[in-house]
């Protein structure tokens, strides 16, 4: 890998959007990676032929996608890679439609790496009961950042009213710490939040 990257500029998947701001990346040497979260039906063109997209994803900042097209033998060569696989692109070619977009143009561009173990889909639930599709990067934590959050405003209401209704004499200790982080926030009491304990993550948040 080391021999493959001599030379060339490293630019993580979550910054080429800046990057296409401020450089051409098309006069450039440059490698990004990223894994695929997301493989969009094969489409058609205007003419007939078939090409796939790719949503890409670094699981470093996971609001930010990339769209990968893959036209002509690129798209016969690679339509089939799985969901969930880390690639490598060499020189991707930039489009402009609002989005970060990119295409390759030949498939020998394309680094198949393997899986991305990290890879994975939130624990909660949405309000309906249904599965919560968010992304999320098992290494950092099993729920999304939507999900924590709406959780985190439920503990600190709750520690709200407990100050308030003991105002009066003694908080108990464990709601009376100040500056607890995130995590023990969360999990110091346990909770479950679609039928899940904040046991079975509190060592990822």
């Amino acid at each position: 890998m080391n021999k493959k990257m001599t030379g060339r500029k490293l630019i993580r998947l979550s910054q080429i959007k800046e990057k296409m701001a401020s450089e051409k990346l098309e006069e450039m040497d440059w490698v990004t990676f990223g894994v695929i979260v997301k493989k969009v039906t094969p489409q058609s063109t205007n003419n007939g032929k078939t090409f796939s997209i790719w949503r890409l994803n670094d699981l470093r900042d996971l609001m930010r996608y990339v769209s990968l097209f893959l036209f002509g033998e690129v798209h016969k060569g690679l339509w089939k890679t799985e969901q969930g696989t880390v690639i490598g692109l060499l020189n991707a070619n930039p489009m402009k439609p609002k989005d970060v977009c990119l295409s390759i143009d030949h498939p020998q561009k394309v680094l198949i790496m393997g899986e991305a173990l990290d890879l994975g889909t939130c624990k909660a639930k949405k309000k309906n009961g249904e599965p919560c599709t968010q992304t999320v990067n098992l290494n950092d934590c099993e729920y999304c950042q939507y999900h924590i959050q709406a959780q985190y405003k439920k503990l600190s209401a709750k520690r709200a009213d407990l100050q308030s209704t003991f105002s009066g004499g003694r908080i108990p200790k464990k709601f009376a710490r100040k500056g607890a982080s995130l995590k023990e926030r969360l999990c110091q009491d346990g909770f479950y939040y679609g039928g899940v304990s904040s046991a079975s993550y509190a060592a990822s948040v």
